[in-house]
């Protein structure tokens, strides 16, 4: 199965076909941040996700074989037409393979789709990523 970027605005969101456990998909988020050097802790990143959810925000899931090895915020700050992406992390053994690259292009690939013409990279491998491929706007 290919690597997959969904959309959820909730951490019980049913992406995974065989859990073992309840909340397993926020588990095995909190992991994958709490494994990332460049990101604040699982918990801290969870709980202003959350937040966001409360304000119709969503986080990209990066899911290969059934489980999620990416994951990155979109926020809408709701002043302008463009969308923040930030907290990007990827699974400690998908680093340095450019799946980073191909998640952050689904991502905006699906974000266009929905109208976005603008994006915000926060963390700095994110505005690297879009900057490299030119996707900080959408070209007319």
């Amino acid at each position: 199965m290919p690597l997959e970027a969904i959309a959820i605005n909730r951490l019980d969101a049913p992406l995974m076909s065989k859990t073992t456990r309840d909340n397993e998909l926020a588990e095995r988020l909190q992991a994958l941040y709490d494994t990332d050097d460049n990101q604040p802790d699982g918990t801290e990143v969870l709980a202003i996700i959350e937040q966001g959810f409360r304000r119709g925000q969503c986080l990209y899931v990066g899911m290969f074989n059934d489980k999620p090895i990416a994951a990155v915020a979109c926020f809408d700050d709701g002043q302008t037409d463009a969308k923040r992406l930030q907290y990007l992390t990827v699974h400690v053994e998908n680093r340095n393979r450019a799946i980073d690259a191909k998640f952050i292009k689904m991502v905006y690939d699906a974000e266009v789709k929905k109208g976005v013409r603008q994006f915000v990279p926060v963390d700095a491998d994110i505005h690297r990523i879009m900057s490299e491929y030119q996707l900080l706007t959408v070209k007319s």
